[in-house]
């Protein structure tokens, strides 16, 4: 679900990569997807709209795990129309649920928030275990999700796995969301504006690479019956003006910035304890995050040219 997506393309490369039959479901308008023409041939599309029950249900069909990386708002949207995640993200959430455990979905593998799931913490990793407060909207709907996902599995017998992800980045990443400082820093540079530095050497985050993310997602695929929640994030505290400091090293433009105070949505420190998932991937390393920056830096400014 919403598999054309930035998180949800990778999945789907992966998963078709690692030789399952893969079905995304996502609006395609005039036929024409966002990031996975190159796969256009070796996977099913699936249009549809969200809301309508009908189409999910066409999505799901024959199909035993459903990813859902569909999510309207950001922390910033949320902060201003909390009212939105119940509406649009909430309640259509448990619809997909209700209609998947009709459909004979095995299980949900759902994208978490770890930067707002928790709330607010400092000085420490932040494990699974910790009890969750958040205060932003959009943590509060994704604690309720997966909630959500408890009462499913007690009710329905859905499986599902959670995965509590860090300040994700890299392609794909969209431009046009205030989610994600790495991609909007890049594309304000890209625009020669002014960017925002909202924080200081205390705002700490765990920026986790996207591809790194959806090999650890594939976990999931090895016990349908089982249900988990993990964290995802590289367990490194980068403050922002580190991320600064590295777009200075790895920007090949000049460009201006200003720096700001954190804003109420913006959580103080977040760094994510990652040994629950990592015990079941011995010997994986987290990609270098100023090799990434870079990377991402290159193919986001060639694709705008």
């Amino acid at each position: 679900m919403g598999g054309d997506g930035f998180i949800g393309s990778h999945l789907a490369e992966k998963l078709m990569e690692s030789g399952h039959n893969v079905t995304v479901f996502d609006r395609f308008p005039y036929k024409i997807t966002r990031n996975l023409e190159h796969l256009k041939r070796r996977i099913k599309m699936v249009s549809g709209e969200y809301a309508n029950r009908m189409d999910v249900k066409n999505a799901l069909r024959r199909n035993e795990v459903a990813y859902h990386c569909i999510w309207t708002s950001t922390p910033i949207s949320s902060w201003n129309d909390p009212c939105l995640e119940i509406d649009e993200n909430i309640r259509l959430s448990a619809q997909l649920f209700e209609v998947a455990s009709e459909a004979g979905i095995r299980k949900i593998v759902f994208p978490s928030s770890g930067g707002t799931v928790y709330g607010r913490h400092r000085g420490i990793k932040l494990a699974e275990s910790l009890l969750p407060r958040p205060f932003c909207p959009y943590g509060i709907a994704k604690l309720t999700v997966e909630h959500l996902l408890n009462y499913y599995r007690e009710s329905k017998g859905l499986a599902s796995d959670v995965y509590r992800i860090g300040n994700a980045f890299g392609p794909r990443q969209p431009i046009s969301s205030p989610q994600g400082v790495i991609a909007v820093w890049m594309s304000k540079i890209v625009s020669r504006e002014k960017i925002r530095v909202y924080g200081d050497n205390e705002t700490l985050r765990d920026y986790v690479y996207v591809k790194d993310i959806v090999h650890l997602m594939m976990h999931s695929l090895t016990d349908l019956q089982e249900s988990s929640t993990f964290n995802i994030g590289s367990g490194r505290g980068t403050s922002i003006m580190e991320l600064l400091n590295i777009f200075k090293s790895v920007i090949d433009i000049p460009f201006e910035y200003e720096i700001l105070p954190r804003r109420p949505s913006d959580n103080d420190a977040i760094i994510l304890d990652n040994r629950a998932i990592l015990s079941h991937f011995p010997g994986f390393s987290f990609s270098s995050l100023e090799e990434k920056i870079k990377e991402s830096w290159l193919s986001f400014s060639q694709a705008q040219r």
